[in-house]
């Protein structure tokens, strides 16, 4: 007879076994489940976070990004947040080539995630955020050990006292509960449980009410569907769909609509557990929004530019390519407008840098409302259709127009006449008005070019020969330019070593005094000498040391080079004034008044012997500028002069408030005085006003015997021209001086005027 054994024991030893062990698996499990899966999404969202900024800073350096270690480290310090378990941070190249890291070592266990850094669509590297999880390990295995303690009590009571045993296992279950409870609740993320069955929504955590703005007990109960708690229903459905099918969610992008109307980007995960008995999904959610808002930024800020609003060099780029793209399938014409700022330097500097700012500001509404405002706008023309624009700013005072659609170049022309018109209009700055215009320059796809490089090296082109043309207007370009634009580079080469090895000349051009028939001044010219192309014409040469800056080093030559001549004649018994021009860089150079004052004391001149010629529209630009820096250097004792009056739009009142001892008459008012009546009535009373300010007048480009004796009829006191000399060099000068006037100049003091041109 088979004894019959009692299965009590078994059962109560195998229930006390499972329950002993629930107790001292699940507490170390649930409690390193949840802080991984914490730890792992909290590097994930930094990781993609602060490769998106590396992503950006590398498309500003894709050549040199490597090289930046500094600013790569200021980078990962930056983007470095508090954590309780130790972090490291690196950037890596695609061959896993360390770039940049922040300091510190990390103890095993350490995870590590990546998130790829791109350029061009390429991946070039990784940013890779690394934590240690040995704190973490430690801890667990402290709650291991409290567990495996708390289990073993639970074993020995359960196997023997059966009774207490159980309700010891109930009050240990409870305790779990409430630590899963507290863990639940604690999370920062919010959570939601809801049955898989039917979708209602069985449980949602302190974090889940803060951010929705629903309370628990508004939520549970209800399905989760039918609540409206996401912005997609359709993606809330298949979401819950895919958990029925035990296929877990991780990281889905989805929008959460709070209590009160507000959306908020939230990253997903969800999966299928089972509690008392039912099938239910676990969803954990984080809130993104701040990060997306910042990704969003980041991109605003690589395409867009941040004074202007208008899109960048990079984006222009695009909008080009896909500009020529699209017409090239729908057979029309791009037009591109390449626009640069004429005189914004002169107004950055006097005006300052803020109101420089404003400008542009106002410069790209204006650009915007000449083709009906907006990034990409219609544009209505005289036929039916309409083409669409791109306005952009390159950086400093350059634009750039695209203009799509086009299927007439007077298309074009109406849209560059427009913007001329625009930009001529002043300026309203901080009280006062600023004038500035534009020098565009306009190539047409594909009849200039198919490439995208060329399109924009051609309107660059054109942009440049509109400025040579005078300024405030537009150049198409034509083939001609090209070759123009590489003899122009040529001769800014040539230019740069021009004053080292002493290929620039002076020539001078007297002056005559019309009351005593003497030499009363001279005139310093500067002319230069090429090894190429023989003598240029200052008027090819002139302009191009001005726009490089070249003026400067060569101004002061010639300033120095002219008061040591009129030293030398005045030794040989030539006294006379020497004028000098300046160039508007000249005029606005910080170091000006210590130039000139080194200039006359190194040559030994007397101030008064030295007369400083400005043009009239430079001191129109800027008056009260152009007032304290005549003020300055008329303290030392130098003569000024305003060359080319009339010109401009100065009045002859408005000149008592400049300093000024010699008004030159332009040669355009001189050539017709005895023939056109108009010109003869303004010379006489420009002659008879200046006279009324204390001014000496100079009338330029006499060419004839009736035009000086016009001149000399109505009191003019000084003339200069080919009737009376051609510029020579100071040898010639001097003969020509033995010849026509020995003995007669000695001591003869008129002030005279300056060109360099």
């Amino acid at each position: 007879m088979v004894k019959r054994q009692d299965p009590l024991p078994r059962t109560i030893s195998r229930v006390a076994t499972v329950i002993a062990a629930i107790v001292a698996l699940g507490l170390p499990a649930g409690f390193w489940g949840l802080s991984y899966q914490n730890q792992v999404g909290a590097m994930q969202a930094e990781a993609q976070y602060s490769a998106a900024r590396a992503t950006q800073y590398i498309a500003l350096n894709p050549e040199m990004w490597r090289f930046q270690v500094l600013r790569l480290n200021e980078l990962i310090a930056d983007d470095q947040v508090d954590t309780d378990l130790p972090e490291q941070r690196r950037i890596v190249d695609a061959s896993s080539q360390v770039i940049a890291a922040s300091k510190g070592k990390l103890d095993a266990p350490v995870l590590s995630i990546r998130e790829p850094l791109f350029d061009a669509g390429k991946t070039v590297g990784y940013f890779e955020v690394s934590r240690s999880f040995h704190p973490l390990l430690l801890k667990t295995g402290l709650v291991a050990l409290l567990a495996m303690a708390l289990a073993t009590a639970v074993f020995g009571v359960l196997k023997s006292l059966p009774l207490r045993a159980l309700n010891r296992a109930l009050e240990s279950l409870r305790q779990s509960e409430q630590l899963f409870s507290k863990a639940f609740h604690a999370s920062p993320d919010p959570v939601m449980i809801c049955r898989v069955r039917d979708g209602r929504i069985l449980n949602v955590n302190q974090s889940f009410a803060r951010l929705t703005g629903y309370a628990p007990a508004e939520v549970i109960g209800r399905v989760n569907v039918e609540m409206g708690l996401w912005a997609s229903e359709e993606d809330t459905a298949r979401a819950m769909q895919q958990v029925r099918l035990g296929q877990p969610v991780h990281n889905l992008e989805m929008t959460l609509l709070t209590k009160h109307g507000e959306l908020r980007d939230m990253l997903v995960s969800s999966e299928m557990t089972e509690i008392n008995d039912e099938n239910c999904s676990l969803t954990v959610a984080r809130d993104i929004t701040e990060q997306k808002r910042a990704e969003a930024r980041l991109a605003y800020l690589a395409n867009y530019d941040h004074l202007t609003g208008l899109p960048n060099r990079v984006l222009f780029r695009d909008r080009l390519a896909g500009a020529m793209q699209r017409a090239q399938r729908a057979e029309h014409l791009v037009g591109l407008l390449y626009l640069d700022l004429d005189r914004f330097k002169q107004v950055n500097d006097s005006l300052g840098h803020q109101v420089g700012d404003q400008l542009l500001k106002q410069v790209a509404e204006r650009l915007q409302q000449c083709v009906r405002l907006g990034d990409t706008v219609a544009l209505p023309t005289a036929r039916e259709e309409s083409f669409s624009s791109t306005v952009a700013r390159l950086g400093g005072d350059e634009f750039t127009l695209v203009l799509e659609d086009i299927q007439h170049i007077d298309e074009i022309t109406r849209i560059a006449q427009r913007i001329v018109s625009a930009l001529a209009i002043p300026f309203e700055l901080n009280g006062q008005q600023a004038f500035v215009g534009a020098s565009i320059g306009i190539t047409v796809f594909p009849f200039d070019d198919d490439d995208l490089d060329n399109l924009i090296r051609n309107a660059d082109v054109a942009m440049y020969r509109a400025k040579a043309l005078g300024r405030n207007n537009f150049q198409f370009y034509t083939d001609d330019l090209n070759a123009n634009a590489e003899e122009r580079l040529l001769l800014e080469t040539e230019l740069r070593q021009a004053l080292e090895l002493n290929q620039f000349e002076l020539v001078y051009q007297p002056k005559l005094n019309l009351r005593t028939n003497l030499i009363g001044g001279v005139e310093a010219l500067l002319r230069w000498r090429s090894p190429r192309k023989g003598l240029v014409s200052p008027v090819e040469f002139i302009p191009l040391l001005e726009e490089t800056g070249l003026i400067v080093p060569v101004g002061a030559w010639v300033l120095q080079t002219a008061c040591e001549q009129a030293v030398a004649w005045a030794r040989g018994g030539m006294r006379m004034s020497m004028a000098v021009n300046l160039s508007a860089r000249q005029f606005r150079d910080e170091n000006l008044t210590a130039i000139i004052r080194s200039a006359i004391h190194d040559a030994g001149l007397p101030a008064d012997q030295l007369e400083l010629e400005v043009t009239e529209s430079l001191l129109m630009e800027d008056s009260v500028s152009s007032q304290a820096a005549l003020a300055s250097i008329k303290q030392m004792g130098v003569k000024l002069s305003m060359d080319d009056f009339g010109t401009g739009y100065s009045s002859l009142a408005y000149l008592k408030r400049f300093p000024l001892d010699t008004l030159k008459i332009d040669r355009a008012f001189v050539k017709d005085v005895g023939v056109d009546p108009d010109d003869t009535a303004i010379v006489r009373a420009v002659i008879a006003l200046a006279h009324n300010l204390r001014l000496t007048v100079v009338a330029e480009g006499v060419e004839t015997r009736e035009q000086l004796k016009f001149l000399r009829e109505a009191r003019c006191d000084q003339a200069q021209g080919y009737f009376i000399s051609r510029p020579m060099d100071a040898a010639a000068f001097g003969v020509w001086v033995a010849e026509n006037y020995d003995g007669q100049i000695a001591g003869t003091t008129v002030v005279p005027a300056v060109n360099q041109a």
